[in-house]
């Protein structure tokens, strides 16, 4: 064999051993796990990882229709909506980071109490439980779920009696006890399975579908104004209270949430310790007035009014309606077009009308 024959037979040999390499890497590579090839990134570490608001489903998992995220296919079930104490001996609460949904609004004395949904997230413990009232009722029928409190006022108890609530109360209910760790009436607390247990024994209805917004498909930077930092103010500070009671949320670029803090202090759940966090915060202003000796008030939820939506640290200006006591309460744009929000735990802040947070970028 001459020596160019040589030289040629010997490339023929090297080009046809290299593409079979390259065919077996290609192969390896495109055959990997999927959670392997997902999780691995070559952007640069200062970048956000943005992956676990992507909802992704397993094995038996369906999307929450509360939150946009995966969770376990499990019937019966039945939202839960829990009156929740925010009086400072009541800080910090149990199970607020497992609620999908969760509202802050006023009550007597201007300070705020919560009404927490739980869909996906079955808390062992739930509480500081309060009483109810005829405002928070409206929101939690949205959701028709078993509606947990310890007492209320005359006109709850009304409401609950003529809208036929799944109701589940403390003061009938053993489905509660108290903790020692807090002091009465902050420390009256319940679980997802007492009360599960109870709403069977009562024989409510188990299984219901239900309705919130839309949500993107996967997480999405939106147009708006900056909104790094949002405070809202409930209670400004007195002589007697000198640090009054504000709500504030500073945004994360590389977890794409919000980050809950009360009175400038981070807001931990008292299970965990946890910080709570979401991924969209609602904002609707509602007419608000006193209506007796007490400081009970009155607040308007049907009807029509304004609002404003913070998620991926912008904000935009939105509508909102809601037709009955009954019926949910839907947002629009100011085109008038259904709001979409970015998977993830929602917050939804009421405020009066004419009482607008404090946004820093």
């Amino acid at each position: 064999m001459s020596q160019t024959k040589r030289i040629l037979f010997a490339f023929i040999l090297l080009s046809s051993i290299y593409l079979i390499g390259c065919t077996k890497v290609e192969t390896e590579l495109t055959t990997l796990p999927t959670e392997i090839t997902t999780s691995t990134s070559t952007e640069p570490e200062t970048e956000p990882e943005t992956e676990p608001l992507t909802p992704i489903l397993g094995e038996n998992e369906v999307i929450n229709p509360l939150t946009g995220m995966p969770m376990v296919s499990v019937e019966p079930l039945r939202p839960i909506a829990v009156m929740m104490d925010n009086l400072a001996p009541a800080r910090p609460q149990a199970g607020l980071s497992k609620a999908d949904i969760c509202y802050e609004i006023l009550a007597e004395g201007r300070i705020t109490r919560y009404l927490a949904v739980f869909y996906s997230n079955l808390p062992d413990l739930i509480g500081p439980v309060r009483s109810a009232r005829p405002y928070f009722i409206e929101k939690a029928m949205e959701y028709n779920p078993y509606y947990v409190h310890v007492g209320g006022s005359n006109q709850a108890f009304k409401d609950i009696k003529k809208y036929r609530l799944a109701d589940i109360d403390g003061l009938s209910s053993g489905a509660f006890w108290r903790e020692n760790h807090k002091k009465i009436p902050h420390n009256m607390y319940t679980s997802s399975k007492e009360i599960v247990e109870d709403a069977n024994n009562r024989g409510y209805k188990t299984h219901v579908e239900p309705t919130f917004l839309e949500f993107h498909a996967s997480f999405k930077e939106i147009e708006g104004d900056a909104a790094g930092q949002i405070t809202f103010v409930y209670k400004e500070p007195t002589r007697s209270s000198s640090t009054g009671y504000a709500t504030s949320y500073k945004y994360n670029n590389e977890t794409k949430l919000y980050y809950r803090y009360t009175n400038g202090k981070p807001h931990v759940d008292e299970t965990d310790e946890n910080q709570l966090t979401c991924s969209n915060i609602l904002v609707q202003y509602a007419d608000t007035k006193v209506i007796d000796n007490e400081g009970r008030l009155a607040i308007k939820f049907v009807g029509t009014g304004e609002g404003k939506l913070y998620t991926a640290g912008k904000s935009v200006a939105i509508k909102w309606e809601k037709e009955t006591p009954e019926t949910p309460t839907l947002f629009f744009t100011q085109d008038g077009e259904a709001i979409q929000l970015n998977p993830g735990q929602t917050w939804i802040q009421v405020m009066e009308t004419g009482h607008e947070e404090i946004i820093e970028n």
